[in-house]
């Protein structure tokens, strides 16, 4: 770790959790201009404030406030939820110091973004956090916030793409055909470690559910297409996955097992999946 996370912890301003809870993380900005991470702890730590966040980054440094396994009060609302799963009791909330422009407008420091980067990288790996699992404050309850990242969206994807660069040198994605009953469907591939991993989502192509228990970190895939007949009377079981490039990716057997089909092999660039008769 090339930078050093500084404590200024509250006594206040949290509730008590586990390291266990943590599945996103969610960034923000403290619509201030100008200011510094240790002063946002200062503030937080002072008395009751309502609110809090785990971390908070300038230019410069990162503070932290509120311990990872207890749970900050950052993204709650009163109003709707427009995310399915991220709440305060299951993600780190991460603030960054803006500043403002001429015409009034808030922007970051590239020093900044630089220092958020280490930080959301190293928490990325420390808790095992995919791509989709990185919010913005918006993304959860539609506040504008963080405004830069709002009212810019290419912004907060070039920055969301920084946190999930430079992986592993053994792994080759390529696009390759997948048959599954004489079907043919586009789907990336990833070649790790002499295995063939493939990205679950596009399980979805065809005629599979996707899904994600959030709490578990486990997709689940169903099918209910009927001239496919994978899994029947609505099962669905479990699957295992790695997050590979910020995605759920499975071994192709695993999947073929899991669905009670077989492969019939990898050749072409194409993986044939066939029901077991």
């Amino acid at each position: 770790m090339d930078f050093v996370i500084n404590k200024n912890l509250t006594e206040v301003n949290f509730n008590s959790g586990s390291v266990s809870r943590i599945k996103y993380i969610v960034v923000h900005y403290t619509a201030n201009n100008g200011d510094t991470a240790y002063g946002n702890t200062v503030y937080f730590k002072s008395e009751n404030r309502g609110a809090s966040a785990h971390y908070f980054v300038d230019e410069s440094s990162v503070w932290q406030c509120v311990e990872d396994k207890d749970i900050a009060w950052h993204c709650g609302t009163s109003g709707k939820y427009y995310h399915a799963y991220c709440r305060n009791s299951n993600s780190l909330g991460v603030e960054l110091c803006s500043e403002k422009d001429s015409s009034g407008n808030y922007y970051f420091n590239s020093e900044t973004l630089n220092t958020a980067v280490k930080l959301l990288k190293y928490l990325i790996e420390k808790y095992s956090i995919g791509k989709d699992n990185v919010l913005r404050h918006y993304d959860v309850t539609h506040k504008n916030c963080p405004a830069p990242f709002v009212e810019n969206g290419n912004n907060w994807t070039a920055f969301k793409d920084s946190l999930f660069e430079n992986e592993e040198e053994n792994e080759v994605t390529e696009k390759i055909n997948m048959t599954i009953n004489g079907k043919s469907y586009s789907v990336d591939r990833i070649l790790k470690d002499g295995g063939n991993f493939i990205r679950l989502s596009d399980m979805a192509q065809a005629g599979f559910e996707v899904g994600y228990n959030a709490d578990t970190k486990e997709p689940s895939l169903e099918n209910e297409v009927k001239e496919i007949e994978v899994l029947t009377d609505g099962e669905s079981k479990s699957l295992e996955s790695v997050n590979l490039k910020g995605y759920n990716y499975c071994k192709l057997r695993d999947v073929a097992q899991v669905t009670g089909c077989f492969t019939a092999g990898y050749e072409n660039n194409t993986v044939t999946i066939t029901t077991e008769q």
